[in-house]
């Protein structure tokens, strides 16, 4: 399972307010997630397992096998975001479903979408690439109501002339399929797909505010480009570390750089097995060694390039890098270069 892959925080607070109403609290939903109700407020992302966690508390809470359904009917398309709001007002239904195939990462990462033309079917083909556990079902259930959601939306009627196939076994809960899709619905298929008439791939979309596509497709771009960074974060802060090595900055002053919280960026590193301190000292190491064998700086005078205020920390932080002072690691340097 890929520890980077990150969700919003808006599926959980949904489940806590749905399961709040048969008085199931938040701390019994967050339980063994070291997530918080304060932390969900705080923070916009949550971490994968964080995710599968919070989603098999809620089946097991609700004692109910269809929550997945249950969830996903309630759920709307806002909920997803821009991603939502460019797919509900999208000119046509194709452009819709195109909004879930280029932007599904921003919101669902785990998820693939696939568009395929077969004779007089449009087909819209859904793989997970991520394994979600036990979490599996109640997921992707929700995520075909929302798309389901989405077409009859645009449609305007109960898409009927469509077909659901499911590549998993007939569940207990059958009858809670029927009574929530509208739609026939096959289980034990090869590919978990939508099929819809070919013919409604271009139906043009009567609610659809230009205006708002817009913005909203625009916003889908930044958070595409935004979690890319993301994904990459360590590496932007190791840059940004080398490039403001005088002023030392601290881990609130590179959150801040970065638009987010100390708290999001520690859980985001830990997320890709480092932590802010892990990487500061990777820079610092490996500019203080450049600086002691390429050059005669004092070691006084590299305490203050580094933004030690005292010439003794940076010699102690020297050692606990690499086990020798700065001025033998100098000579040790020198000489390895007489001898070539």
């Amino acid at each position: 399972m890929s520890q980077s892959i990150i969700l919003p925080v808006s599926y959980i607070q949904i489940a806590i307010r749905e399961l709040s109403n048969k008085g199931i609290t938040a701390e019994q939903i967050l339980e063994g997630t070291e997530l918080s109700v304060h932390s969900l407020q705080e923070d916009d992302y949550i971490s994968l397992d964080q995710f599968i966690s919070v989603i098999l508390n809620t089946r097991k809470l609700s004692n109910n096998p269809a929550i997945g359904l249950l969830l996903g009917s309630i759920l709307h398309p806002s909920t997803h975001g821009s991603v939502g709001w460019a797919a509900i007002n999208s000119p046509t239904l194709s452009d819709a479903i195109n909004i879930f195939q280029r932007y599904s990462q921003v919101r669902t990462p785990f998820i693939l979408y696939t568009i395929l033309t077969q004779g007089d079917q449009y087909i819209i083909r859904l793989t997970l690439t991520d394994n979600l556990k036990a979490a599996h079902t109640i997921f992707i259930e929700a995520m075909l109501m929302l798309l389901q959601h989405i077409i009859e939306f645009i449609l305007g009627r109960p898409m009927t002339e469509a077909s659901l196939y499911m590549n998993s076994y007939t569940p207990s809960y059958v009858d809670s399929y029927r009574q929530y899709f509208h739609c026939p619905i096959h289980f034990n298929s090869g590919h978990l797909e939508i099929h819809l008439p070919l013919s409604w791939k271009d139906t043009p979309n009567p609610n659809a505010d230009k205006h708002i596509y817009q913005i909203a497709l625009e916003q889908c771009q930044e958070a595409h480009h935004q979690l890319q960074r993301n994904v990459n974060i360590s590496t932007e802060i190791y840059d940004y570390l080398s490039a403001n090595l005088s002023h030392s900055p601290t881990l609130k002053h590179t959150a801040m750089h970065f638009g987010i919280t100390p708290r999001t960026l520690i859980r985001r590193l830990k997320d890709q097995h480092t932590s802010f301190q892990k990487i500061k000292d990777d820079v610092y190491a490996f500019q203080a060694s450049s600086y002691l064998r390429r050059s005669t700086i004092t070691i006084d005078t590299l305490s203050v390039i580094f933004g030690y205020s005292d010439p003794a920390n940076f010699r102690r932080s020297f050692k606990r890098w690499f086990g020798i002072s700065p001025q033998e690691y100098r000579e040790q340097q020198t000489e390895i270069l007489k001898k070539h």
